[in-house]
């Protein structure tokens, strides 16, 4: 069930969202008659002028944007440009997509424990190039996770998740809760897999999955080694791919 390119003349953010609602309605549709989703012309829709902005408008309204990655830049810098220059700086990086040098690393410490987490911070220009896929991504993998998970979802929180909690165990009889953590999750994720559950999911354009692909190798600034295993944590919203392994 391929997808006919229409997306290059979206003229607004109505007809963006149409097209992000059908993407989902589409994938809930297939999987009800037990076929796989299968969009193949997804970077069309990456390039589109308007899903750019919206991207870009998306990451302004992020505290992040005023933190630099390894090129010093912040998203004031993208937007003192101008406004074809950086459309087509969008698009030529989609066509010709390599990340930019490295990760910025950062450690932060997590509640109530003695180790740190590390939060790989890219450059600007990747970090809209990422929340440009997010948001072409998530509406098929949101039409196919469980309804009952809640980490790193659209309009969903862990005040969700504790209600969702009590009314169960109000309804069930059961007391007994098991809090569980995965070591290292984030760190150890298979790249292979990942890009592998993906076209199980739908995303059937080579090309968004060689972009994601090479995103996934980053290296890390002062760490000579590309890295093979893992998904970064600190790229706006990168997490949509981490959730296709374990939703």
């Amino acid at each position: 069930m391929a997808q006919k390119s229409v997306y290059l003349n979206l003229r607004d953010e109505t007809e963006l969202k149409s097209v992000l609602d059908n993407l989902y309605a589409t994938t809930k549709k297939e999987l009800e008659k037990g076929n796989t989703p299968k969009f193949k012309d997804l970077l069309e829709l990456a390039k589109s002028e308007v899903l750019i902005i919206t991207a870009i408008h998306n990451i302004k309204s992020n505290h992040g944007s005023k933190t630099a990655g390894t090129d010093g830049k912040i998203i004031t810098d993208i937007l003192e440009k101008q406004y074809l220059e950086v459309i087509q700086g969008v698009i030529n990086g989609l066509s010709h997509y390599n990340p930019y040098l490295l990760l910025r690393r950062q450690w932060i410490d997590k509640p109530g424990k003695a180790e740190k987490r590390p939060l790989g911070i890219p450059a600007i220009s990747d970090r809209i190039i990422q929340e440009n896929l997010r948001i072409i991504i998530e509406p098929i993998m949101e039409a196919q996770f469980f309804k009952h998970s809640y980490g790193f979802r659209p309009m969903r929180d862990a005040h969700m998740a504790l209600e969702r909690t009590k009314r169960t165990c109000h309804t069930t009889g059961y007391h007994w809760i098991i809090e569980g953590d995965i070591k290292g999750c984030f760190d150890n994720i298979n790249h292979t897999k990942l890009i592998r559950q993906l076209w199980h999911m739908g995303i059937h354009d080579r090309r968004i999955l060689m972009i994601l692909k090479k995103m996934l190798k980053a290296g890390v600034m002062n760490e000579l080694a590309v890295t093979e295993l893992g998904t970064p944590q600190g790229g706006y919203r990168f997490a949509v791919t981490g959730k296709c392994i374990s939703p």
